[in-house]
């Protein structure tokens, strides 16, 4: 069971209130004696209702007392005694309780305090309703943000290849991983005449953040980066190259941003060009 998520769920304010079922009720009670977490909080909760109606409490005034002292009669009616019998005993009647008139008014402040508390965990529980469901919505609406832009970035590639593709000279490349990345396939779009590069990725291993693949070139046995990239599978655009021919294109894993000089112990693909 999660404790926080029933905490939450404004079960324990109604119970207190006394607006919950008779289920939520014996609910409240079984769980209370379960779980010490849910006891504390009903405890806070009825701390909390009791000051708060101790708080809006209203004394009355001084003078209601003497006001309505001085409106009651408890007095006795005078008897005129008939000739020759005795003048009746006089009855003494009991003084009335006044108390009763400050209960009703404490009571009444109270039922107004619990009245407004009510109202205010009500407007409470609606508040945190509505930001759980605005927070949602943020979610919601940064995930497709997301993907909006990592289609709109794939749809860029795709068109950046496609031309690179119309182009008079564009070479496809295969590049197959060796024994450290056997499962490693992917594509080279390259073209002489404008050395302009682009990568189709189909498969490659997974890298730790702190590395990224690298791409190089090999012109007369002299290694030349040509751009970094992660294994994401799809079109991917590279910076341009030197026009002219190339020897071979391979991969190598590298820390993340790229290395001046090819790690040859981590080379995990290369493949010779045949001249054109």
């Amino acid at each position: 069971m999660n404790v926080a998520e029933y905490i939450a769920s404004g079960t324990l304010e109604a119970y207190i209130l006394g607006a919950a079922s008779d289920q939520e009720r014996r609910e409240v009670e079984c769980l209370s004696s379960i779980y010490p977490e849910i006891k504390q909080e009903l405890d806070q909760l009825a701390l909390a209702l009791e000051g708060y109606a101790m708080s809006v409490s209203v004394e009355p005034p001084a003078a209601l007392r003497d006001r309505i002292m001085s409106q009651l009669s408890f007095g006795v009616a005078e008897i005129t005694p008939v000739d020759g019998q005795a003048k009746p005993e006089a009855k003494v009647l009991p003084m009335p309780d006044t108390r009763p008139i400050y209960n009703i008014t404490w009571i009444a402040a109270a039922s107004v305090g619990l009245v407004l508390l009510a109202f205010s965990f009500f407007l409470i529980t609606r508040l945190r309703d509505n930001q759980q469901a605005l927070a949602s919505l943020r979610s919601t609406n940064s995930s497709l943000q997301q993907d909006i832009n990592a289609l709109k970035s794939q749809r860029s590639g795709t068109d950046q290849v496609m031309a690179l593709l119309r182009q008079p000279g564009t070479r496809i490349i295969q590049l197959k991983g060796n024994d450290k990345a056997p499962d490693g396939n992917l594509a080279v779009y390259w073209n002489q005449q404008t050395g302009q590069l682009a990568l189709d990725i189909t498969s490659l291993p997974a890298l730790p953040s702190s590395q990224q693949y690298q791409l190089w070139t090999l012109k007369g046995g002299k290694p030349f980066d040509a751009g970094v990239f992660d294994p994401v599978t799809g079109i991917h655009s590279l910076h341009a190259i030197d026009k002219g021919s190339v020897d071979a294109f391979a991969i190598t894993i590298e820390q993340r941003g790229g290395s001046p000089t090819p790690h040859l112990e981590a080379l995990i693909a290369m493949t010779p060009i045949k001249a054109s």
